[in-house]
C-alpha cells in the first residue's frame, strides 16, 4: 500500500485538470476547423454541382472521337458531364488572395459577353502576355467587363515545375485578384485518356461549355498586346452578332461581319487570331458556335492584325488609325519573332513591368 501525501496529491489533481481542458481545447478546435472545411468546400463547389448548371449538361453520347465540331461551326458538348473544367483554381490560393476565386458561373458582372485568353501549354512569357492584355484590359475603360483565362487543370497540380513556371503561376494568380480575371482550370483528361496531347483548341474544346452564361465570348489569341480596349468593344459589339441560331433572326445565319469555322482541335492549327464563341443551351443539346470576323468590313479592317498590319496602313501613335489588338507570330521554338515586329520593345517593356522578376527571356 502506497501512501499519498498532500503534495503529490495536489499534483495529480493539478495535472488531471490540465489534461481535462488540454482535451476540451482541442476538442473545441477541431470543432471549428471541420465547420471551416466545410465552409469552404461550400464556397468553393463547382457550378456543376448546382441543379442550375447540372441541368445544362446534355444527356446523349459523345459526339465523335476528334472532339471537333461540324458543318457550319455548330455543335454539341455530348458526355462532357463536369469535364469542363472545375470552376475554381488551386492558383487563386485562399490564404493568399483572400478567398477571392473567379469563374464562369460566378455572379456574371459586365453582362453577357466577355474577352478570353487561353494558353495549353505554361509558357512563362505567354502567361505574363496574358496578364499584361488583361491589365490592359481594366485600364482602358471597356465596356465589356468580364475577363477569361482558360488552362488545363494540370496546371494546379504540377509537381516540381520550374522556376520560372512557379514564378508566372504565382504572378497570375496575383492579377487574378487584381485585374478581376475568371481563372477557369479545364479537366483535359477526356482528350489525354484517348491519345491526344494539349493543344489551345482542344483545350477551347472541352472548356467551352463555361460559356454558356454568355451571348458572345471573343477569344484574341495570346501572344499580342492591347492597343485600345474601346475599340476592341466596337469591334465586338458595332454589329449584329451570330449568337443562337434562329430561323427567324438573319443575322444568325447568314451574318456579314462574322462567318462561321468550325473548331477543329483534331487539327495542329492554331486557333484563328480572333475567334468568336456562342454556347447555348437547347434543351437536349448544347450548340457550340464559332465565327471568325470578316476583314473586308471596313470598320473592321486593321483592328486585330499582325504587327506588319496585314497590309493595312497602321499607326500605334495616330488615334483613328490604331489596331485595337496586335497578335504576334511565334517561330518553331514558341519564341515570338523579334523581327519586323515594331511593338515588341514596347511588348517586353510593358511585360517586365506587369512581371517583376520574371525571366522572359529564358528558354
Amino acid at each position: 500500500m502506497v501512501l499519498l501525501n498532500s503534495s503529490t496529491v495536489s499534483v495529480v489533481l493539478s495535472s488531471g485538470v490540465v489534461c481535462m481542458f488540454t482535451f476540451l481545447l482541442f476538442l473545441s478546435g477541431y470543432v471549428l476547423q471541420q465547420q471551416s472545411v466545410r465552409s469552404i468546400q461550400h464556397a468553393l463547389r463547382t457550378p456543376a454541382s448546382t441543379p442550375a448548371a447540372r441541368s445544362f449538361i446534355p444527356k446523349n453520347g459523345v459526339q465523335d472521337d476528334t472532339y471537333g465540331l461540324q458543318g457550319d461551326g455548330r455543335g454539341d458538348f455530348s458526355g462532357l458531364k463536369d469535364g469542363g473544367g472545375s470552376g475554381q483554381s488551386v492558383l487563386a490560393d485562399l490564404e493568399s488572395d483572400g478567398g477571392k476565386a473567379y469563374w464562369a458561373g460566378g455572379e456574371g458582372k459586365g453582362g453577357s459577353y466577355a474577352y478570353l485568353q487561353l494558353l495549353s501549354t505554361p509558357d512563362p512569357s505567354n502567361i505574363c502576355s496574358a496578364i499584361l492584355f488583361f491589365k490592359n484590359l481594366a485600364a482602358s475603360g471597356t465596356a465589356v467587363q468580364d475577363r477569361l483565362f482558360m488552362y488545363p487543370q494540370d496546371w494546379d497540380v504540377m509537381t516540381n515545375p520550374s522556376e520560372r513556371v512557379s514564378t508566372a503561376l504565382s504572378l497570375l494568380r496575383s492579377a487574378s485578384s487584381k485585374y478581376n480575371i475568371w481563372l477557369l482550370p479545364i479537366d483535359m483528361s477526356l482528350a489525354t485518356k484517348s491519345g491526344y496531347g494539349p493543344t489551345d483548341s482542344r483545350l477551347l474544346r472541352l472548356g467551352q461549355i463555361q460559356f454558356l452564361q454568355y451571348d458572345s465570348v471573343l477569344y484574341l489569341r495570346t501572344p499580342g498586346l492591347l492597343l485600345d480596349g474601346k475599340k476592341l468593344d466596337r469591334f465586338l459589339l458595332s454589329r449584329p452578332l451570330p449568337m443562337k441560331h434562329d430561323k427567324n433572326r438573319r443575322e444568325s445565319y447568314h451574318n456579314e461581319a462574322w462567318s462561321p469555322m468550325p473548331l477543329r482541335p483534331d487539327r495542329a492549327t492554331p486557333l484563328p487570331p480572333a475567334y468568336l464563341i456562342a454556347v447555348n443551351n437547347m434543351g437536349d443539346h448544347v450548340e457550340a458556335r464559332t465565327h471568325v470576323p470578316n476583314m473586308a468590313i471596313p470598320e473592321f479592317r486593321g483592328l486585330v492584325t499582325g504587327p506588319d498590319g496585314g497590309g493595312v496602313d497602321i499607326d500605334i501613335d495616330d488615334a483613328e488609325r490604331r489596331p485595337a489588338y496586335v497578335f504576334f507570330e511565334q517561330d518553331d521554338d514558341g519564341h515570338v519573332r523579334w523581327k519586323g515586329n515594331p511593338l515588341f520593345g514596347t511588348w517586353r517593356a510593358q511585360q517586365h513591368e506587369v512581371c517583376e522578376g520574371l525571366d522572359l527571356e529564358g528558354d
